[in-house]
């Protein structure tokens, strides 16, 4: 942290993560690759770049555990093409949860459900233009759009008490207290299926005798019942 930070002193170098959406999602990954002392990886509806030409690698992240997360109807990155080949170049620990009728932005915010015309409100090709003007004046690197308007925008999806996706947020906070936390009890969070997977599955994740308090760590595990019930308010609290 910079010299006059307030997370200067807080923050441990030594235990860190990546997360990326989209292509950014492939990007986490290829990060991975090139920093093997990454703990682990959180990939949401990843794409590898291959529209834009791009040659994927061969195989992905021998070390680094992944966490796929993608959505059943995502058009954008379809899983079959995108995700679920990603996950079968891994030789680290993985784990893939396509979401039962989830689109490309099913994950874009608190309740799991964001619609494409959520997310990409107030978007317009005037948009796209100028963000991909911006891509190319500065070379690749991250330029600000200039515009009042821009994409991606909108919020994405509404915290709601009925939110029927918050496993998404708590399986991926159970793959964060497992690789950044050593937090053991989280294993068994992450060998329940929930309800709401078209397809699930996992490799190197071993389960352990499950207990309902880490007594070290003092984290509450989920049960299976309450990673299909839970609230966005719950996924923060565990959190």
């Amino acid at each position: 942290a910079r010299e006059g930070s307030a997370l200067v002193g807080r923050l441990d170098a030594s235990s860190r993560a990546v997360q990326g959406y989209s292509l950014g999602g492939g990007g986490a990954q290829l990060a991975a690759l090139r920093d093997p002392t990454l703990k682990c990886v959180v990939a949401i509806c990843p794409d590898d770049g291959g529209v834009f030409g791009r040659k994927p690698p061969a195989e992905l992240s021998p070390s680094v555990p992944v966490l796929f997360l993608c959505g059943e109807k995502d058009t954008d990155a379809p899983p079959q093409s995108h995700a679920w080949k990603h996950y079968q170049k891994t030789g680290a620990a993985k784990l893939l949860f396509e979401v039962q009728g989830g689109c490309h932005y099913f994950a874009n915010g608190p309740a799991g459900d964001a619609t494409e015309a959520e997310a990409t409100r107030g978007a317009c090709d005037e948009a796209l233009l100028c963000n991909c003007l911006g891509v190319l004046v500065s070379r690749g690197a991250c330029a600000p759009c200039p515009c009042s308007f821009g994409m991606v925008l909108g919020s994405g999806g509404h915290a709601r008490a009925d939110a029927p996706r918050g496993a998404v947020g708590l399986l991926a906070l159970a793959w964060l207290r497992l690789f950044l936390l050593r937090d053991e009890t989280a294993r068994s969070q992450l060998a329940a299926r929930p309800g709401i997977a078209r397809n699930f599955e996992s490799s190197g994740i071993e389960t352990s005798t499950p207990s309902e308090v880490n007594e070290s760590s003092g984290i509450e595990t989920a049960t299976p019942a309450e990673l299909e019930t839970a609230t966005p308010a719950e996924v923060m609290e565990r959190g």
